[in-house]
């Protein structure tokens, strides 16, 4: 078989495998939705927020789930590479449209050079385990202003009240790192523990894994505080190590998050 054969066959099959990705996923929240018609109450479901389960720092949501319409909320991240000194941040804002139903603006920057644009869509099924679950999902888009390259992720949502002191919030879910290459597509998981100490401070870990289709496992785990103040203010604070940068082994990523909810 000649090479240009064989480069064919490869990108056929790399793409099949995205078509049944896809396909499983999109089943996959289908079935969820219709679950959630036999169990769900979504005329008393409280929202992701209510059943305190916090907001992933790194990950974070687009809303809580199932907020209320015209909530709105903006806020602003900030990254700092301890290995590159690489400084970046991102101010977003969000707005829920409709009950349980989430649009958001990112505007991610490289110290003063704005590197995309970001926008993000999410739902909410409803609920599950008689009200200690709530489950939804969120659609991203980005745009990258420099490499002229689009990409999209596509996620599954869970979050669970273990118990008085004890949540958690897991998502699952595809990233197409570039469309014009159907081939380059990552499996996202993100794995977040909760331990609420008071009303107002949350401590808690995160893990966001990223699968290529070689099967190469990238990671940032990131140990968090978060402080909720009056008036709708607050600030989430975390580190740990991560190796989702090929150029570095291992890099240290301090992370802050302040938000303001109207």
């Amino acid at each position: 078989m000649s090479s240009h054969s064989h480069n064919k066959c490869y990108l056929a099959s790399h793409k099949a495998e995205i078509i049944y990705r896809s396909t499983m996923l999109l089943c996959f929240l289908s079935c969820f939705g219709m679950i959630d018609n036999v169990y769900g109450t979504n005329d008393a479901v409280l929202s992701s927020q209510e059943l305190g389960i916090p907001e992933p720092l790194v990950f974070d949501l687009v809303r809580p789930l199932n907020s209320p319409k015209g909530e709105l909320e903006v806020n602003a991240l900030i990254n700092r590479s301890s290995q590159t000194g690489e400084f970046s941040w991102a101010p977003e804002i969000e707005y829920a449209f409709s009950d349980g139903y989430a649009v958001e603006l990112e505007l991610p920057f490289e110290y003063s050079k704005l590197e995309e644009y970001k926008v993000g869509l999410q739902g909410t099924f409803g609920e599950l385990l008689e009200g200690r679950m709530i489950h939804g999902w969120q659609a991203l888009g980005r745009y990258g202003r420099y490499e002229k390259r689009y990409s999209a992720d596509i996620l599954y949502l869970n979050g669970v009240r273990l118990s008085n002191k004890w949540s958690t919030m897991n998502m699952i879910g595809l990233r197409y790192t570039d469309f014009s290459e159907l081939d380059n597509i990552l499996t996202l998981v993100n794995n977040n523990f909760f331990y609420h100490y008071s009303q107002s401070l949350t401590v808690g870990v995160e893990l966001n894994s990223e699968i290529n289709t070689r099967k190469l496992w990238q990671y940032r785990l990131t140990p968090q505080i978060h402080y909720s103040m009056s008036s709708g203010k607050a600030i989430q604070i975390g580190g740990g190590p991560a190796n989702l940068d090929k150029a570095v082994k291992t890099d240290w990523l301090v992370t802050v998050r302040i938000m303001q909810t109207f």
